[in-house]
């Protein structure tokens, strides 16, 4: 049986690249629609993906989404992505981290975190650009990080 990955916070570009890669790595994934069901549609899935882009398809911040899955499914993994490289967005992924009043592990996609091993843990907040999944090179790295995050 796959594993399902929600699609917590879904952008349409971002749907376009990432739907097809989870495919391709062994997951299926479903989208969330609306912010209030966040509690329902957390449950039964292996993990989350969150994209930091402006504007979403469920209209819900990127700290408003983040917050509920902490709240409701505090142990499940989550994976952020967005169009930037991961220097650009690490501190972003800090503010929310300190907003919700946890240390995490705060993970991009290189040869130095390939193995890491808190990937799969839920204060280890792993961060994969566009670049990352589109990149073969890039891809089959991530491909291996996403595997370990959400199995």
């Amino acid at each position: 049986m796959l594993k399902t990955i929600l699609l917590a916070r879904p952008h349409p570009l971002i749907i376009a690249e990432m739907k097809p890669f989870l495919d391709q790595n062994g997951f299926s994934s479903k989208k969330l629609d609306l912010l209030a069901s966040i509690s329902t549609s957390s449950l039964e899935v292996s993990g989350a993906i969150i994209s930091l882009a402006v504007t979403s398809s469920i209209g819900g911040s990127v700290e408003e989404v983040f917050s509920g899955m902490r709240h409701h499914a505090p142990r499940l993994p989550i994976l952020f992505t967005a169009m930037l490289d991961f220097a650009a967005m690490k501190g972003v992924l800090r503010r929310l981290a300190k907003s919700n009043e946890f240390e995490a592990t705060i993970l991009g996609a290189d040869s130095a975190s390939e193995n890491h091993p808190d990937l799969g843990k839920p204060d280890t907040l792993l961060y994969l650009s566009m670049g990352d999944i589109s990149a073969p090179k890039r891809r089959e790295l991530a491909s291996g990080m996403v595997q370990r995050h959400f199995s």
